[in-house]
């Protein structure tokens, strides 16, 4: 008999049922001092269509990270949160506007100049092709960020000059203009999903002399024959032009927030296993795809054992 794909994948219900007790019961790989204060961490959410999938991740770091403030960024049409008790106290960034597929660098500049008003120590980027999978994830957090103002998925110093990489490749004819503007002689590079901006960062970027004329040259990037994902060059290469401090997520991380393939159910049940591994990315936007089954079942039964509460 042939089995199906979502069978197939959901074939270990028991996996997931274990999972749900190693996330709970898992501590998490970093600790802190309790005495120490906790830093204020506000996730900022870059959504499109304010549905169900905005509701997923609402959810998963409700119960996976309860000390953390959320807030929504609504970069599609919708004019408001859909209604639902998981979005009590979620903030939207008064400043949100409409935005296209991998050109949603005006979202950044936006929470900057909105999160240099607020009292946060951190700031992180999420997409609803995320899910938060278990506890801990304010601790790794705040000890990652032990000495660093700024923490990038897959950050790395100096691209290369004959990068095939599509972001870099895309901004070639842009570059001397970027670099002037900087005042570097060469770019950086990380994945967009969960980079971490420390206050320092944030307050560096909005007081710098270029400010200005860097949302000038974003605005100008909007157009669609400009380069396409300029967050992942502009924001880790920052770190330079700032003169601040940058780190990578741990190596080991890579296969779990990554941009293709998409996750199965059986590595979303793995990556709760994974030290460090408090979310994973990506997860298809589908109602009937294994992974997101699995992400919800972990979220529901942890909430049940009273995760987050």
């Amino acid at each position: 008999m042939q089995v199906s794909r979502r069978e197939s994948d959901l074939s270990g219900r028991g996996d997931i049922e274990r999972a749900v007790g190693a996330g709970h019961g898992q501590p998490s790989a970093v600790r802190i001092d309790d005495s120490a204060r906790r830093p204020r961490i506000c996730v900022v959410i870059a959504d499109h269509r304010h549905d169900q999938y905005l509701t997923d991740l609402v959810r998963s770091l409700r119960v996976f990270a309860p000390t953390v403030d959320v807030a929504v960024y609504n970069a599609g049409d919708a004019e408001r949160l859909i209604a639902h008790p998981v979005y009590e106290d979620i903030r939207v960034l008064p400043m949100s506007r409409r935005l296209l597929y991998a050109k949603v660098t005006p979202f950044f500049l936006d929470l900057f100049e909105w999160a240099g008003l607020e009292e946060y120590d951190y700031v992180v980027n999420a997409e609803t092709d995320m899910a938060w999978i278990k506890p801990g994830f304010e601790d790794f957090i705040a000890e990652a960020m032990r000495g660093y103002d700024y923490m990038g998925p897959g950050f790395l110093r100096g691209t290369a000059r004959t990068s095939k990489w599509r972001p870099y490749r895309s901004l070639r004819p842009e570059l001397p203009e970027l670099h002037a503007l900087l005042g570097v002689a060469g770019t950086n590079r990380c994945f967009s999903p969960a980079q971490v901006f420390s206050a320092k960062y944030i307050n560096a970027l909005l007081s710098s002399p270029f400010y200005d004329d860097l949302k000038r040259f974003v605005i100008r990037n909007q157009a669609p024959d400009k380069s396409f994902t300029l967050q992942e060059v502009l924001l880790p290469t920052l770190v330079d032009a700032l003169s601040l401090t940058g780190r990578d997520y741990p190596g080991h991380l890579a296969t779990v927030n990554r941009y293709r393939p998409y996750h199965a159910a059986r590595s979303v049940v793995h990556a709760v296993g994974v030290p460090d591994a408090y979310f994973v990315h990506p997860i298809r936007r589908d109602e009937q795809d294994p992974a997101r089954i699995a992400a919800r079942q972990i979220i529901a039964g942890a909430s049940a054992v009273g995760v987050g509460q």
